[in-house]
């Protein structure tokens, strides 16, 4: 009889933490190892948890995950780091399976995981094999547009968009005003970028999904290409992906490209949309999904050696 997989999920009761500890809960070849609440930033438990443990999950802000690493020290456990603090990081391995199939591989023998940001995750799917094409070059003036549900940002924001809010609440509201959004570096360092895109992240009053957008002038494209030549260089790169699907070169869901679209899923999709002079390529997942849980469980399933085309990619 195979063994269950031991996991721990360091900070279970924060919005990414429920999401996979509901998930996980339902799986016949994992094994929870529980902390009780009244010592669930206890050092000691949680290193003792570490120690139980094959894989732990840190589901934490940044401080606190940078302690946890530190206690996860000689206990042998594989971490899935799900905060902004070692995305990048010497030792890591960034967990976007979908890069290449040298990533997904990277991920499977990897001791220390870096889940992505959720809006990086969005860019990183567009660009990434467009800089890797010499299609889009490391100089390029990027500027990115994301739209998320409130969920992002956790049981704080949660809790003022479903309470008693007020009129602000109901209309989208830009913020990272200030263009030092946590997740620019790892847009940078993993599209290989010279500068930092203009980006502006923006939320709605809707619980989940995800859509960012990154607009192309091809007059300031490396080569030469049309609106499709755009679309087969995404279209090449992910086919055979099960989580990542670039639809149809034409297809505009009607006319209007709805946010949260891909809300419950761990799919994403890719559409390529506008002319030839200017390219827009939209990225549609949910935040919750592939921007952070389900992205975490899919970076699991391959450090567990499980092949990712089947059990997940399913609405949860």
């Amino acid at each position: 009889m195979k063994l269950k997989t031991k996991v721990f999920i360091d900070g279970h009761e924060g919005t990414t933490g429920l999401r996979i500890h509901e998930r996980l809960s339902n799986r016949q070849d994992i094994e929870l190892i529980p902390i009780a609440d009244d010592v669930r930033k206890d050092p000691d438990a949680i290193r003792a948890c570490m120690k139980q443990a094959d894989i732990a999950f840190l589901c934490l802000p940044d401080g606190a995950a940078a302690e946890a690493v530190e206690l996860a020290k000689g206990c042998g456990v594989r971490l899935i780091d799900t905060s902004t603090g070692r995305r990048v990081a010497p030792g890591w391995t960034y967990g976007f399976p979908e890069l290449s199939l040298q990533q997904a591989e990277a991920i499977a023998k990897s001791d220390r995981v870096g889940n992505p940001g959720c809006h990086a995750s969005g860019a990183i799917s567009i660009l990434q094999p467009l800089t890797e094409a010499g299609i889009v070059p490391a100089d390029y003036p990027v500027t990115a547009f994301s739209l998320t549900g409130y969920s992002g940002g956790g049981k704080k924001m949660i809790a003022q968009y479903e309470g008693d809010k007020g009129q602000d609440l109901y209309a989208p509201r830009q913020y990272g005003l200030v263009q030092q959004h946590k997740h620019l570096p790892e847009i940078v360092t993993i599209c290989h970028l010279t500068q930092e895109p203009v980006f502006t992240p923006i939320v709605d009053d809707y619980y989940s999904g995800m859509e960012v957008m990154i607009p192309f002038f091809s007059q300031l494209l490396a080569k030469k290409v049309t609106a499709q030549d755009v679309w087969q260089v995404l279209a090449d790169h992910y086919d055979g992906c099960s989580f990542v699907h670039v639809l149809p070169f034409g297809e505009d869901k009607g006319g209007f490209i709805t946010a949260n679209d891909m809300s419950g899923y761990d799919d994403m999709e890719i559409l390529v949309t506008g002319n030839d002079q200017r390219i827009m390529v939209t990225s549609l997942f949910d935040n919750l999904g592939k921007g952070a849980s389900g992205a975490a469980i899919q970076n699991m399933n391959l450090m567990m050696g499980i092949d990712p085309t089947t059990g997940l990619n399913l609405k949860y």
